[in-house]
């Protein structure tokens, strides 16, 4: 339990010009009964008691009614004299500090101030307010009310009006996040509803399937993975996507850029593993791969190990070493860089990486864009980071795509196109050669019995690059069930290994041992004379 304590001094001048000075003091429990007898009252949590004035002064913008600061100089809004637990992360984030930012940025104009003080922009008003309307310095920096919309009214009568916020976001509304972080500067509207977690294959229908929704929708996520039962706007409307409000918290907290989990925490509570950790291990009747990647990035909890498969720390994938790569996924697919014109060297464009694509593809003025592009098209930025020189990193990246194709290669190969997994020699490969050993069954996963051979094609469907995405794509095994009727079975996953980038030593080990497994299991015959299965002892040679 904590008590908040508005203290009066004589230190500092009010906008109103009295001699006040508000402090803000976090008290803990111990301590109430000693403060009780200054109070006269016992307090729950988020009290705040005030000494001789009112918690609001007039606003400044009549009309709006927006209130904003109750001290300036402390950063204490109107709304965090009531709201004090709120008000305590508030004033630690960016926005607690965005007109000394515009200020100090250099490239301050009058056009930016809207978004750097309390006005009409981030909440539902249209007409010029706060601000905008009144250039009073109790509207300096994106205070509660930017979102919520004014607070005179609440303040007035608290339980008569809700102003509540909006997490909706997308291009053009005139609410929300995007009102404020778009255009050319902060493109995070722009490039985020190009995503995949906006408008793309993560949502859809699955945003309203119970199950589904905990990581398709945006209010499904922020309740059920990041535990917060905080009202909004769309709480229990529409399904929403994954908007700004799911991975950051519009009130703060202790992480930076106000993110409700870390980075860099290589544990299934980090942020981007709550949901990109979902089917990780094969099972009797599993078709694939589903949201895997968090796992295969860490190298543990993924993909199906063969007998006498170990995975060894000096294989661990340096990609999911926070030693080596501090911000595990963001580091690859939120990368911030300028682009400028190369023949000016004038400003064009902020990149801010929420498309969420790693490599991504540029168009000819080196903005972001969807593929498909040649890898010479491609931003190697991050990469280069680690490997030395884009140049490199791109002949890495290209050098491991084709070994993993090998692998995959090994596995199956589709000879007659038609999309089944035909026993041998009709198709090529170990699968096609068990079934021609062993029979169909073998790969029957409509029926209750994990086989070897089922987790083999599970390791390579994790492993499946966009060159063989057969083993992702609905292919099928026809199944004689005894009826006279074969029965087809489909199989299909998520990609998982980004074309080998999650961890190239790990999927080339796992490859190869399963190779090794089913030659050794179904006494199948060995890959032709020259191919290496040999599982390399460490992880250098994928540096550089």
């Amino acid at each position: 339990m904590k008590l908040y304590l508005m203290v009066r001094t004589s230190t500092d001048i009010s906008r109103k010009g009295e001699v006040v000075k508000t402090l803000l003091v976090r008290v803990k429990w111990p301590l109430i009964a000693a403060l009780s007898l200054m109070v006269g009252a016992a307090c729950s949590e988020d009290n705040v008691v005030f000494q001789d004035r009112e918690p609001f002064n007039p606003p400044a913008d009549s009309v709006s009614g927006m209130l904003g600061y109750y001290n300036i100089e402390a950063h204490q809004t109107t709304c965090g004299n009531c709201h004090a637990d709120t008000q305590v992360e508030w004033v630690e984030t960016a926005h607690a500090n965005a007109w000394e930012g515009l200020q100090g940025s250099g490239h301050a104009q009058e056009f930016c101030e809207g978004c750097h003080t309390v006005s009409e922009l981030g909440n539902a008003l249209t007409a010029a307010s706060g601000w905008n309307a009144v250039k009073d310095s109790t509207y300096l920096d994106v205070q509660c009310e930017s979102c919520h919309g004014p607070g005179n009214d609440h303040a007035g009568a608290p339980d008569m009006t809700q102003p509540l916020a909006s997490i909706a976001v997308d291009t053009g509304l005139t609410n929300g996040c995007g009102e404020c972080h778009s255009g050319t500067h902060h493109p995070f509207v722009e490039q985020w509803v190009q995503s995949k977690h906006g408008y793309g294959r993560s949502f859809g229908y699955a945003g309203s399937r119970s199950g589904c929704d905990e990581c398709h929708s945006a209010q499904g996520a922020i309740e059920q993975q990041f535990n917060s039962n905080a009202d909004y706007l769309e709480k229990d409307g529409d399904r929403l996507p994954i908007v700004c409000a799911v991975c950051h918290d519009p009130h703060g907290g202790p992480l930076d850029h106000q993110l409700r989990a870390p980075v860099g925490e290589d544990t299934p509570r980090g942020l981007c593993l709550v949901c990109h950790n979902r089917r990780t291990v094969p099972s009797a009747g599993t078709r694939g791969p589903h949201a895997a990647q968090g796992p295969l990035v860490l190298g543990s909890t993924i993909a199906w190990w063969p007998d006498g498969f170990e995975w060894l720390d000096g294989l661990t994938g340096s990609h999911g070493d926070t030693d080596v790569n501090e911000d595990l996924c963001a580091t690859c697919h939120v990368v911030n860089f300028e682009v400028t014109d190369p023949a000016t060297g004038d400003f064009v464009f902020h990149s801010v990486g929420h498309t969420f694509e790693a490599i991504s593809c540029l168009d000819a003025q080196g903005i972001p864009t969807a593929g498909p592009c040649a890898n010479d098209e491609r931003d190697w930025s991050a990469c280069a980071s680690c490997h030395g020189t884009e140049a490199a990193s791109q002949a890495i990246y290209e050098a491991f795509k084709d070994t993993l194709n090998a692998l995959l290669d090994q596995i199956w190969v589709d000879t007659d196109g038609n999309e089944i997994i035909d026993a041998a020699p009709t198709d090529a490969g170990v699968l096609p050669l068990i079934l021609q050993a062993a029979g169909d069954r073998e790969l029957d996963r409509s029926d209750t019995l994990f086989t070897a051979a089922e987790g083999i094609l599970y390791n390579a469907q994790v492993a499946a690059t966009h060159d063989r995405e057969l083993f992702l794509s609905g292919s099928t095994i026809v199944i004689d069930q005894g009826t006279g009727l074969p029965d087809t079975v489909s199989f299909s996953g998520h990609r998982t290994a980004g074309n080998g980038v999650h961890n190239p030593p790990f999927l080339e080990a796992l490859l190869k041992a399963s190779i090794q497994h089913a030659i050794a299991f179904y006494g199948i015959p060995a890959p032709a004379p020259g191919f290496d299965l040999t599982i390399r002892a460490d992880r250098s040679q994928f540096r550089r």
